[in-house]
């Protein structure tokens, strides 16, 4: 893709996250040793052999194999020997290239440090190579500790003022790692009149990423005057009238990229959310109809609709689900959402799920919906022996431990819903969602340590587990302690779940904790607009402002922490008095 990034990916070699307490298995190559009867030449040519032989070796392995502690341990074998072998060559025959060869097979957050080893022992030999600043200052980026990293980029474009690829690249990484406004900083002399689109684009994804819609559109503006089909200039250019809630201009921007390209159901959807925002729900199932007749484009768009409320049309686009096809399973089950959640009808919903036959793949989630509906209906026994019977049933889904787990701890039994819950842990070790609600019912038994602890087994199995990351983020920044991890675990929530108002309060959180208040203080904001009816985020609010000495907007904060039902208003009540 054109707009990905040129430089963040930086060839990485071993992507896998390492895991504590692991020992490297060693993976021999095929010859020991490069023989002493052979030529300085023929040892350099032996050894990066080698070194190339180990690399082939861990990307099959991490292109084929599952990560678990054999593979792992295995991919550690061929990194050492691989590294091994790399010393050898530098140690006859050095090079630029060779020290980013070498900062490579360590690039991945728990390895960064030794990568910048490598790199900064290149750096002695060649000070002047882009490549090897570059990198350095990314892997301080990687580290954060962004104002090595700026200390590293302000050096060398020092030395070559005119070198402008090198801020475009370093730019490209601030804003992929979200240093927004240190991006903007290095753009800066970039952006004059005859700025290249490439540029401006990169620019306005910052100025996005600080909230500053209205400066992102003027730079987007410039971007389409240069080059008015440019698909990504566009999209963005929508997310921004969309963020300033102008649904109209946004529906104008949205339909203009479906005419460019009529196969984007992703775009498409965007539209009908839009047009159904403006009470326009005709031309919403009009523009539907006009899509593909794909399950999967069909059964979003009516999730759609019965999201922001219009549930006939939502049953009219399940319809076309139905034309000149036999009634699938998930046609029942998403007739069923209509009903309950679009009719608030759970008896017909009920009756629609007992279409789903026992055998059929969808069986189990039509009883897991079954369930939720009992709860929602107060028919708590009947949820409960559904539940039961699920985990007969389906003994390896941990849905049935889930929401078994739940009513017994609605029902203030949490003892019992520990028992279930690691009943289901036992049977599913490598669950992680499970294992992460087990989290959360430790903490709602008042064990904050034995959740934290959890939490992070659950990172240690799956690392791009959001909630988990955030989580033990969130809980590193509210104790004042390990910073630095609490930022890369939140910044690690947040890529994969970027707009989430919660994992955005946290990082907000993370650098109020860091004496970071300007960056706090821009995340907060994106915060309390993304979820404005959480207490503890105004409490948050609240709490930055008055450290910026903003005092209206920490009076504002604390009342509408107060407005919507803090748990603590005690408390509250106590910081709009100081002010």
């Amino acid at each position: 893709m054109r707009r990905s990034s040129r430089y963040a990916v930086l060839g990485a070699v071993l992507a896998l996250t390492l895991l504590g307490g692991c020992a490297a298995r060693q993976a021999v190559p095929a010859r020991q040793a490069g023989g002493p009867g052979l030529s300085p030449e023929a040892r350099i040519q032996y050894y990066y052999l080698v070194y190339q032989d180990q690399i082939l070796r861990l990307q099959r392995l991490t292109r084929t194999q599952p990560l678990n502690q054999e593979t792992l341990a295995e991919a550690l074998g061929y990194q050492k020997i691989a590294a091994e072998a790399l010393d050898r060559v530098l140690a006859e025959q050095p090079s630029a290239d060779l020290y980013l060869d070498k900062a490579n097979l360590y690039w991945n957050n728990e390895q960064v440090g030794l990568a910048r080893q490598a790199l900064e022992e290149g750096l002695g030999r060649y000070p002047d190579d882009r490549s090897l600043n570059l990198y350095l200052a990314n892997a301080w980026l990687m580290e954060n500790k962004p104002d090595q990293a700026a200390a590293v980029f302000d050096a060398y474009v020092a030395r070559f003022p005119k070198d402008d690829q090198a801020r475009e690249q370093f730019a490209q990484v601030l804003v992929d790692l979200r240093e927004y406004a240190r991006a903007l900083d290095a753009l800066k002399p970039l952006l004059g009149p005859k700025a290249d689109p490439e540029l401006l684009f990169l620019a306005a994804q910052a100025e996005s990423g600080l909230g500053r819609h209205r400066q992102a559109l003027a730079t987007l503006r410039r971007v389409l005057a240069q080059n008015p089909e440019d698909f990504d200039a566009l999209s963005l250019q929508a997310y921004q009238h969309e963020m300033l809630k102008d649904y109209p201009a946004a529906v104008k921007a949205y339909t203009r990229l479906l005419k460019a390209d009529e196969t984007r159901d992703e775009v498409r959807l965007r539209l009908v959310s839009l047009l159904l925002k403006l009470n326009n729900p005709e031309r919403a199932l009009a523009l539907v109809r006009e899509g593909t007749r794909e399950k999967l484009f069909l059964l979003e768009a009516a999730e759609t609709f019965l999201r922001e409320g219009f549930a006939a049309q939502a049953s009219a686009v399940l319809d076309l689900l139905a034309e000149g096809a036999p009634l699938s399973s998930e046609y029942y089950l998403y007739k069923a959402m209509i009903a309950y959640e679009g009719r608030n009808d759970p008896g017909a919903a009920l009756k629609f799920l007992e279409r789903v036959p026992e055998g059929d793949p969808a069986a189990a989630q039509a009883m897991q919906f079954r369930i939720q509906i009992l709860a929602a209906e107060k028919r708590m026994d009947e949820a409960l022996a559904t539940a039961v019977e699920g985990e007969k049933r389906y003994p390896d889904q941990s849905r049935f431990y889930i929401l078994q787990a739940g009513l017994l701890a609605e029902g203030r039994k949490l003892d019992e819903a520990r028992v279930v819950m690691e009943r289901g842990v036992a049977r599913l070790p490598g669950d992680t969602e499970l294992l992460y609600r087990y989290g959360l019912l430790r903490r709602e038994m008042g064990d904050e340590a034995g959740a934290l602890e959890t939490m992070e087994q659950v990172i240690a199995k799956n690392p791009e587990h959001a909630e988990a990351l955030n989580y033990v983020g969130y809980t590193l920044a509210d104790e004042g302690r390990d910073l630095d991890r609490a930022l890369v675990l939140v910044n690690s929530a947040l890529r994969q779940d970027p707009a989430n108002g919660f994992m955005i309060d946290s990082l907000a959180w993370v650098y109020f904790r860091m004496g970071r208040l300007h960056e706090a203080w821009t995340e907060i904001r994106r915060a309390v607009t993304a979820v404005p009816g959480d207490p503890e985020l105004w409490n948050h609010y609240g709490d930055i402002a008055r450290s910026l000495g903003r005092g209206s907007d920490a009076r504002r904060g604390y009342a509408n922490a107060l407005k919507k039902n803090h748990k603590d208003p005690a408390t509250i009540q106590k910081k709009l008095n100081e002010l």
